[in-house]
This record gives C-alpha cells, sequence and structure tokens, in this order.
C-alpha cells in the first residue's frame, strides 16, 4: 500500500520539499520560496509556462499545440511564455469561439504543470503561523480601523491601537506597522476568521 503522503495523484509527482510560497516573477518566470530546516527562508527563480487545454487543434488560427495522450475532451496543450500571453491567448479563442479550459491563478497553473505541492514534507508545528483580526468602527460616514491585534504559535502578540480622534493619520501608522511586522516575522502562513472576506479586502 503506498503511504499517503507519497500518493502523486493527490500531492504531485514532483518531491521538492518545504515550498511555502510560489509568486510571479520575471516575464516567464516565477520565484518559489522554501523554508529550510533551520528557519531561513531560500528563493530560487524557475521558469514558467502557463498553458490551455483545447478541445480542437487550432493550427488555423496561427497557433501550436500538442497532442496529449487518451481521448479526454480537451485534448490539445497550448503552452505559452508569460501570463500576459496567457490572457491573450484565452480572448482569443473565447472571441473565435473555440471551446477550452484554463485556470484563473497562475501559482495553480505553476503547481499543476510541474507537479510541486505547498508545504510537501513540512511538519505543521514547524509552520511560523500567524494570527490577524482587524476591528473596524462604521457609523455614519465614519469609518475606520478601531485596531489589528496580531499573534504567532511562539505565543509572541501585539494590538496596534488607532487613535479615534486622529484616525487618518493613526491608521495610517498602524498599516505601516502591520506591514513592518508580517515583514520581519515573515510567517508561512497567515490566518484568521473571515480573513478573506472582511479583514483582508478592508485592509486594502
Amino acid at each position: 500500500m503506498v503511504e499517503f503522503e507519497k500518493n502523486t495523484m493527490l500531492f504531485g509527482a514532483d518531491p521538492t520539499p518545504r515550498i511555502v510560497a510560489i509568486e510571479l516573477g520575471e516575464t516567464g518566470t516565477v520565484k518559489v520560496h522554501r523554508r529550510e530546516k533551520d528557519g531561513s527562508t531560500t528563493t530560487d527563480v524557475e521558469p514558467f509556462h502557463p498553458f490551455v487545454w483545447a478541445d480542437s487543434d487550432v493550427v488555423d488560427l496561427g497557433i501550436e499545440a500538442e497532442k496529449l495522450k487518451g481521448d479526454l475532451k480537451f485534448g490539445w496543450l497550448i503552452t505559452v511564455d508569460s501570463w500576459k500571453e496567457l490572457i491573450s491567448l484565452r480572448n482569443g479563442l473565447k472571441n473565435a469561439g473555440r471551446d477550452f479550459f484554463a485556470l484563473t491563478d497562475p501559482i495553480q497553473h505553476y503547481l499543476t504543470a510541474t507537479g510541486r505541492t505547498l508545504f510537501k514534507d513540512f511538519p505543521f508545528d514547524e509552520l511560523k503561523r500567524m494570527q490577524l483580526e482587524v476591528l473596524s468602527f462604521s457609523e455614519g460616514e465614519a469609518d475606520h480601523i478601531m485596531s489589528i491585534a496580531l499573534s504567532d504559535n511562539t505565543g509572541w502578540e501585539e494590538v496596534i491601537i488607532v487613535d479615534a480622534k486622529k484616525t487618518e493619520e493613526s491608521e495610517r501608522s498602524a498599516i505601516k506597522r502591520l506591514t513592518s511586522l508580517i515583514k520581519a516575522r515573515d510567517p508561512d502562513v497567515i490566518e484568521g476568521h473571515n480573513l478573506f472576506r472582511f479583514d483582508l479586502p478592508y485592509l486594502v
């Protein structure tokens, strides 16, 4: 029996361990960040070729495509050299009335193409985890941050308070302080209740 974590269908075929983040780099590249066992972070620049699956050859559109094995619907692979080119390709296929499937997240493109997985062989208790909570005040036309609470799994915590008597200046200082703390503590994961539906959009 194959060990659960060794199942390549679930965890990807590439064995690269301890990847904590991937971000778009210069044209045709991504930055792959890995947290080493000593706590340090290494960053490698890797080639990035986003892709589209199409249901037929597109040579008539002047586009090269690779025929994939098997007989599933989207059996043609079109690869480009940058995210900008991918957006142009998707628009071109859509305008030509072609049926295709394309992932909308560049990081998912990279992980799918390479078979890599985030946090592989990374024990949970070694993750640098930061918790974030934003409280706001909203009454009439007044709408501002009241406080930003931060903590992490080392036991560290800090609460940044916004002065209600000079909200604009104090709010600006609070966001700068938040940014500096995140950079300094360099978490692998940021957690929070309703983080993506309120806290992060509100801060932005």
